[in-house]
């Protein structure tokens, strides 16, 4: 009896699959019916817009792309359009600059014809040729005059400087007169004698005029005995060799010292 009860229940399940199966089958074969009646219906439907929408569909491309076309078309000859203005625009911007100098000595000139003809009435454009032409003989009669008094000015320049040379050269010898004259002002005495070198110190030196050039004179009681020959220059005092030449005595301490003068 136990034995038979798992039985009767598995052939419960199988007859209810099988009952299933069977709905199943019967719900699968009406969807592929209904599956096939769609898909007619599809191509029923891309047939009718083959037949009928793709001729207007082409048409309505091959419009477009002449619009497109002739749209391109129209922009290549729009910027071609736009390069000429751009460059006429330049041309104009270019005559613009040129003119603008002209219109400046227009100006100029039209302001210089009312000048003119504030200095000069009666003046006008169709007279201004003459009143121009005699100003400018008027003019170039002043320049020549000007030439002219310049010349004379430069002849009286020259005369001037060369006076002034004259002149420089006349003070340059009075100060060379005044300082000789100062120099020989200036006596100094032989303070030291060594025989056997022949040099002496005198005590007159830089501060009193003495140069390496100096010709110093030795005199002993208003006589002149001989000269002295500048070896040493300090201030306040001159180390000089005796003069072999001309001397008329011995040379010794005590004896005056001063400049020679230019005609002594």
């Amino acid at each position: 009896m136990k034995i038979k009860i798992p039985l009767i229940l598995a052939a419960l399940a199988i007859i209810v699959s099988v009952i299933f199966g069977v709905q199943n089958r019967g719900e699968l074969k009406s969807n592929r019916l209904e599956r096939i009646g769609l898909n007619n219906e599809i191509n029923t439907t891309l047939g009718e817009i083959t037949d009928n929408d793709f001729p207007a569909l082409y048409a309505s491309y091959d419009a477009l792309y002449v619009q497109e076309t002739r749209l391109e078309d129209s922009k290549a000859k729009t910027a071609g359009h736009n390069v000429n203005i751009e460059r006429l625009d330049n041309e104009i911007s270019g005559l613009n600059t040129q003119k603008a100098p002209i219109d400046k000595e227009i100006a100029k000139a039209e302001n210089a014809v009312k000048e003119i003809s504030k200095k000069f009435p009666g003046t006008t454009l169709q007279t201004i040729a003459p009143t121009i032409k005699k100003l400018e003989s008027d003019l170039e009669s002043a320049r020549q005059d000007l030439a002219t008094k310049k010349a004379e000015l430069d002849v009286v320049s020259k005369k001037v400087a060369a006076n002034e040379v004259r002149i420089e050269k006349a003070e340059k010898v009075q100060a060379d007169r005044l300082s000789s004259i100062e120099r020989n002002s200036s006596e100094g005495v032989i303070t030291a004698v060594n025989e056997d070198w022949g040099f002496v110190l005198v005590n007159i030196g830089k501060d009193q005029g003495v140069q390496g050039d100096s010709e110093l004179i030795v005199k002993r009681d208003g006589i002149r005995i001989g000269n002295l020959n500048v070896v040493s220059i300090q201030p306040g005092i001159t180390v000089a060799d005796i003069n072999q030449k001309g001397l008329s005595g011995s040379v010794e301490p005590g004896d005056r010292v001063i400049f020679q003068n230019l005609g002594e």
